[in-house]
């Protein structure tokens, strides 16, 4: 059924509109206006900048970008009441952009519970609109098919409410008859909810029979202009490629290979900086819904902190406590005289060495290299998939949701993690001991090892507030480090490799730096 009335359907108006591709001139001082509770197709050349302009009406390309820019004036409106900006226009994305940790049941509620006008009355649960579009409400999103998750990305968008649809090449990678399923599709979506739809496509064939009105967008012209009706048949003639442009391929001097690496490494270390001064600001916990927050904390709480993450960390403390303990009394230089006279103060060393020094170093840098790998992993796979973007046509700032959950989620685990870490060198240490000197026992082992690190009046080892610092400054800079990296610009999957390289050697050498420094204030 419809849940809204035709004729409060919105236009979309784009008024001098200049679109930029570095130099480059995409469209042109471009003034149309789109009409209301209508499908709009937009059709075009290959190259011609669709895609770009479909972004630039969702509100995904910033006006002064590095690559992309645009100059003029976007509206959403009603004849007597227009609204200025994006806030009300969802888009159905390319690739779908859902959301994989949650369940088709959470991604249509999340934009339910983010619509730009709550005032709104709801015009349907969750569950009524994955009924209406025929997807499973409990199957995992990675287990729907194609078709499903490209239902699922309608049904989120048009639980947004918003008042203006687009369609990113929805029939892209689809055969004439799937494509034409996915037409009727929008079709049938359009008719039940009468919101105003706009389709950027370069499959007219297939779109343009469910098309009220079509534009196309002119690449030698760089206008965007409408079709009548009458010359719809001769839109293939009129959609003109644009022609790459021919260059001598010049091969670059040592000089400028090294200013460009030069360039590219000043501008990483400048974004670092940049970030670590916003950080305290931009991980506030600040949540538009608490429910959310907490969910997305859970997901990276198990990302940071899960169970192959105590193995991980279990593994290293073995590994530590074992060859600490091994090698200090194994290679003990003249080891027959010196050990009965020093071996309890081997112990008490052996014990502050992995509380305070050993442990953590190699608890944090594994932290830091797994975990931060992880979460640039999750969240580049976020950007090169369009989610972040989801994130931004939903009026939600990534941030909320993303640097905040993984900022708390590696204050509340690396301190885990280093403990499991601590504990379990703590056993293999009394173990190998006890199998070394199976004459002395355990009991000499455990009056001795933690001597140092005893203090009177209190049950805190001594020392402890020195490795929670280590351990939470080395946490908070792993996660901005691999949100930073992740939320990154990508324009393909080596993009997303390449941020978790540079995720783990960045991590790497803050955790070093971090250690070297609280090494100087604490001894």
């Amino acid at each position: 059924m419809s849940d809204s009335n035709p004729n409060q359907s919105c236009w979309l108006r784009l008024s001098k509109l200049h679109i930029h591709a570095g130099s480059k001139e995409l469209l042109s001082d471009t003034s149309v206006t789109i009409p209301a509770g209508k499908i709009t197709v937009i059709v075009g050349g290959s190259g011609a900048g669709k895609s770009v302009l479909l972004r630039t009406l969702a509100g995904l390309i910033p006006q002064s970008g590095e690559s992309l820019s645009w100059s003029g004036q976007i509206e959403v409106g009603r004849d007597s009441a227009p609204q200025q900006g994006p806030n009300h226009i969802g888009i159905v994305f390319q690739q779908f952009a859902l959301f994989d940790e949650l369940s088709p049941l959470e991604n249509v509620q999340f934009a339910i519970d983010h619509r730009s006008d709550q005032s709104r009355p709801v015009p349907q649960t969750a569950k009524q609109w994955l009924e209406e579009l025929g997807v499973p409400a409990n199957t995992r999103v990675s287990g729907l098919s194609g078709g499903q998750k490209q239902r699922l990305a309608i049904a989120r968008t048009l639980a947004a409410d918003p008042d203006v649809v687009l369609y990113d090449e929805p029939t892209s990678g689809l055969d004439a008859a799937s494509g034409g399923k996915v037409a009727e599709l929008i079709r049938q979506t359009h008719h039940a909810h009468q919101r105003t739809s706009v389709v950027v496509t370069h499959d007219y064939e297939t779109l343009i029979p469910i098309a009220d009105e079509v534009l196309l967008l002119n690449s030698e012209t760089k206008e965007l202009s409408f079709v009548p009706r009458d010359q719809w048949p001769q839109i293939p003639e009129r959609m003109v490629p644009v022609a790459l442009e021919s260059s001598e391929v010049v091969a670059p001097s040592r000089w400028s290979l090294a200013a460009k690496w030069s360039d590219q490494f000043l501008t990483t270390t400048g974004h670092a900086v940049v970030a670590a001064t916003r950080l305290p600001f931009d991980a506030l916990p600040r949540f538009p819904r608490i429910r959310w927050g907490a969910r997305f904390f859970a997901h990276y709480l198990r990302l940071v902190g899960g169970p192959s993450a105590w193995i991980y960390l279990l593994l290293a403390g073995l590994i530590t406590g074992f060859t600490a303990t091994y090698f200090t009394f194994r290679f003990l230089p003249f080891r027959l005289y010196t050990q009965p006279l020093l071996i309890d103060e081997l112990l008490a060393s052996i014990g502050f060495a992995l509380y305070r020094v050993l442990v953590p170093v190699l608890a944090t840098i594994l932290v830091a290299a797994r975990c931060g790998a992880a979460v640039a992993a999750d969240v580049g796979v976020k950007q090169y998939g369009g989610q972040i973007d989801a994130l931004h046509t939903l009026g939600v700032k990534p941030r909320a949701y993303l640097l905040v959950p993984i900022v708390m989620a590696f204050v509340v685990a690396t301190p885990i993690l280093e403990w499991l870490s601590y504990e379990a060198a703590r056993a293999i240490s009394l173990v190998t001991f006890n199998a070394t000197h199976p004459t002395i026992g355990p009991y000499f082992w455990q009056l001795h090892f933690e001597r140092n690190l005893v203090t009177d009046g209190t049950s805190w080892p001594l020392g402890w507030n020195w490795v929670l610092l280590k351990n939470i400054a080395c946490g908070i800079g792993t996660a901005a480090i691999g949100y930073y990296r992740g939320a990154a610009a990508k324009h393909s999957a080596s993009d997303v490799s390449d941020a978790i390289t540079s995720t783990v050697l960045w991590t790497t050498l803050y955790v070093l730096v971090v250690h070297f420094i609280v090494a100087l204030l604490e001894f």
